[in-house]
């Protein structure tokens, strides 16, 4: 008779043991890289006047010459000095980011032309990010004078359109460097 109560009591358990469920929580996955930083990137660009495009894990912040640089030279104007300072403090705090700064010309000019305002506009903006606080090696520049046109050059407003500074953000890779001994 014991024998039978300890089997009886044996399955009763099991039986409540099998029936039980528990759920499993998963925690939601954790927002991409990408997904983490354009949302307040976005709101910064859009109070400053530029555009920001996400391409996968890639983040275009599209800053216009027009307004923001002296006509005439690569100077930046102190309205252009302002937004993009408070791009820079965001930015700053973000050490998971690299930033490759790219500037674009239309296509008046010269190819050399071109290539050294190009050049000479990333650098202003550049600038304008250290002096932000933003380390030098997160940063890359690069000009591309009338190579990546967003609007056709024949007309005042896709030239207008391709005279621009980018300031692509990816996700930082630190390198090291191997030391010869």
């Amino acid at each position: 008779m014991n024998i039978i109560k300890t089997l009886a009591l044996a399955s009763l358990v099991f039986v409540t043991a099998c029936s039980s469920k528990q759920e499993v929580v998963q925690a939601p996955p954790a927002p991409s890289w990408a997904e983490s930083r354009i949302v307040n990137l976005t709101s910064i660009a859009e109070q400053q006047g530029y555009e920001v495009e996400r391409e996968g894990e890639q983040i275009r912040l599209l800053i216009p010459v027009d307004g923001n640089f002296h006509p005439k030279r690569t100077l930046l104007l102190p309205s252009g000095l302002v937004p993009l300072s408070k791009v820079a403090q965001a930015l700053k705090v973000d050490g998971a980011s690299q930033l490759t700064v790219v500037g674009h010309s239309d296509s008046d000019g010269s190819d050399e032309l071109n290539k050294k305002l190009s050049m000479e506009r990333a650098q202003a903006v550049a600038s304008v990010l250290r002096l932000g606080g933003i380390e030098r090696q997160r940063m890359r520049l690069s000009a591309m004078a009338d190579n990546q046109p967003r609007a056709d050059n024949s007309t005042y407003t896709g030239r207008k359109l391709n005279r621009r500074v980018e300031i692509i953000l990816t996700p930082y890779q630190a390198t090291s460097v191997a030391l010869a001994e």
